[in-house]
């Protein structure tokens, strides 16, 4: 009796124990599956956050092609460079290890190399390596109303005083808001790798056939100045408008597409820019749309005039592919042209013409962000050039009557944003001149290195 009296007790101190084993186990197991739960969470967290960070900084730099504020800009670098090297966006900004707003000073630059081969209608091929762009770029915060911009290239030195969300002002050599592109045409803000036909940089440049139209002007096209803008804002909808003074583009019988170091006249380059940004209408999306305005005088002579017009449109629609991610952008704009040109004659170069070019053009881009490492683009360009004949720069006074001529170019792209950094872009482009020029088809490869 005894004996199994003691065996009943080893069994219930055997039950008991394995009773509270087994508790044990559950409550480790319960314990590492909300471990595992909320580690799953933090790194769904982090990862929603990047994505928005993406998105934001997106956003952020649609706005810096309709407007001119580009401390947002610079504020959302920033926080993102922040979140993916895992620290806090108050680390980054008020001073834990990086070139952070804490010593005021930033200091970047970007560096961009290509490959670009072209065939002239089978006849002519030329392929090479270059530099397009290399540059440094310091920025430095006085105090959160007074920043200080030098690109070392001499695209851009200025200062500039916030007073208010819709009052900043910029002096020196400041961005020419005029169109949607080319506040946003430094070459590490912009997604595809060439420019517009409108704004063709030297780059992109190869061939110009005599009375086919050429570029208005030269982006990046800074100018030294005074610009004032700012913005207006309904909850998320945006209203912006900017004015300018700045000495203007030069040349001598017809523009020259660029801007000296000083005025060239006694004139000045005045203009204006209206733009209206909607995030509250579509679901997931938004759009917007602008208008701008600029005119000046620019030979010597101070009595050759030119006028630009210009009309912009911008759709953004969001999660438009696998996962809720992605974007599909839409970007359209339109410049109409008119100057006063100053044409030699045959015969007597001596002798001129009061003439008139009128230049218009328009592309469509299409942007489909299918990750946010890879995109994809298509883009149309079209120029018109109404002006009289040409030939070797002569004009005959005999047959002064204006002709058209077009040019069209069709390209279409691929872009990879790696993860350090450096964004890989790839792009194919038909140029279809006029006027019995040659066409050209154009294979591009680049790389944009920021640091």
């Amino acid at each position: 009796m005894v004996k199994s009296l003691a065996a009943l007790a080893v069994l219930c101190v055997v039950a008991s124990a394995q009773d509270g084993l087994a508790e044990r186990v559950e409550r480790l197991e319960r314990a590492l599956a909300e471990e595992r739960s909320q580690r799953d969470a933090e790194q769904e967290a982090q990862q929603k956050r990047i994505q928005e960070l993406e998105r934001a900084l997106q956003k952020t730099t649609d706005t810096l092609g309709r407007a001119a504020d580009q401390r947002n800009i610079e504020a959302a670098i920033e926080e993102y460079l922040a979140v993916r090297r895992g620290e806090s966006a108050d680390e980054s900004v008020l001073g834990g290890g990086g070139a952070g707003w804490s010593s005021r000073l930033n200091i970047g630059g970007v560096v961009v190399t290509s490959f670009r081969g072209t065939d002239i209608d089978g006849s002519t091929r030329t392929n090479t390596f270059q530099v397009e762009e290399r540059y440094a770029r310091f920025v430095y915060r006085f105090t959160d109303e007074v920043t200080a911009r030098y690109y070392t290239d001499g695209s851009l030195a200025e200062v500039e005083f916030v007073f208010h969300e819709w009052l900043q002002v910029n002096v020196g050599l400041v961005i020419v808001p005029f169109g949607q592109f080319n506040p946003r045409s430094f070459p590490d803000t912009f997604d595809t790798l060439s420019r517009p036909l409108l704004f063709l940089g030297d780059e992109d440049t190869f061939a110009q056939p005599e009375n086919n139209p050429r570029a208005l002007f030269r982006s990046i096209y800074t100018d030294s100045g005074i610009s004032a803008s700012g913005s207006v804002w309904q909850g998320q909808n945006q209203f912006y408008y900017a004015v300018f003074v700045t000495n203007g583009l030069v040349g001598t019988t017809d523009l020259a597409q660029g801007t000296g170091f000083s005025d060239n006249n006694e004139n000045k380059q005045i203009g204006a820019r209206l733009a209206y940004t909607n995030a509250t209408m579509m679901s997931q999306g938004r759009f917007g749309f602008g208008l701008s305005w600029l005119t000046g005088k620019y030979d010597t002579r101070n009595s050759l005039s030119y006028r630009f017009y210009g009309a912009d449109v911008l759709i953004v629609m969001d999660g438009m592919f696998r996962g809720g991610e992605g974007s599909l952008t839409i970007r359209a704009e339109y410049v109409y042209a008119p100057r006063e040109v100053r044409l030699p004659t045959v015969g007597d170069p001596t002798a001129t013409l009061n003439e008139a070019n009128r230049t218009q053009g328009a592309y469509v881009l299409v942007e489909a962000r299918v990750t946010r490492k890879w995109m994809a683009y298509v883009q149309a360009d079209w120029m018109r050039r109404s002006a009289p004949r040409l030939t070797n720069g002569l004009v005959d006074p005999l047959n002064s009557a204006d002709i058209e001529t077009n040019l069209y170019r069709y390209s279409a792209g691929l872009v990879h944003k790696f993860e350090f950094g450096i964004t890989w872009k790839l792009e194919y482009a038909y140029w279809d001149f006029d006027d019995g020029a040659p066409d050209a088809h154009r294979f591009s490869s680049q790389l944009v290195i920021p640091f």
